[in-house]
């Protein structure tokens, strides 16, 4: 039986709604126009300023800020869009949520250990497991996540945990 202890915290429930939000491809659409068109808008008008107007202190300044929207705009942009998700769980959904965390495989489930209590959760109830640099999600649901941070692993080895997670979900399908 593998296991693994891990601590969740406010910023990786932030983390997952951020990843499941980079998945859509209208966020995608705004982020691209974000950091694309804009800047390309204010380029334009910059070569419109020079060679109409001759102006290159006011081009260069358009440019720079062209250049400054190119790479603050997309930052700005998800860190409004954090603080907007975690302002929609309220203080009683975050107790609940965020804390100690347990995760154990064994043959016919993935048992979840919790402050609250154990849950089990069939394999054949996981969707998948998908890793990132960061974290592993893994989905019981389509929107719906177990949120494993590897910063805050304490216990075991995620690698593996993942690994053989994959395993019994190809196994259970």
């Amino acid at each position: 039986m593998t296991e693994i202890e891990y601590e969740l915290r406010e910023i990786d429930l932030a983390a997952f709604n951020e990843h499941q939000l980079s998945q859509t491809e209208a966020i995608q659409r705004l982020m691209r126009r974000y950091q694309v068109t804009m800047p390309g808008v204010l380029a334009v008008t910059a070569f419109f300023l020079i060679f109409y107007f001759r102006e290159a202190a006011s081009a260069a300044f358009v440019g720079v800020v062209a250049v400054f929207w190119a790479f603050l705009a997309p930052a700005f942009f998800r860190w409004r869009m954090r603080a907007r998700m975690l302002s929609l769980y309220s203080d009683e959904d975050k107790s609940r949520l965020l804390g100690k965390y347990a995760l154990r495989i064994e043959p016919k489930a993935l048992v979840e250990l919790t402050p609250n209590g154990e849950s089990r959760i069939g394999w054949n109830e996981v969707l998948r497991v998908e890793a990132t640099k960061k974290y592993a999600f893994i989905f019981v649901d389509h929107q719906t996540a177990l949120i494993v941070p590897r910063k805050t692993v304490r216990k075991g080895n995620l690698h593996d945990f993942v690994r053989e997670a994959d395993q019994r979900i190809e196994a259970a399908e």
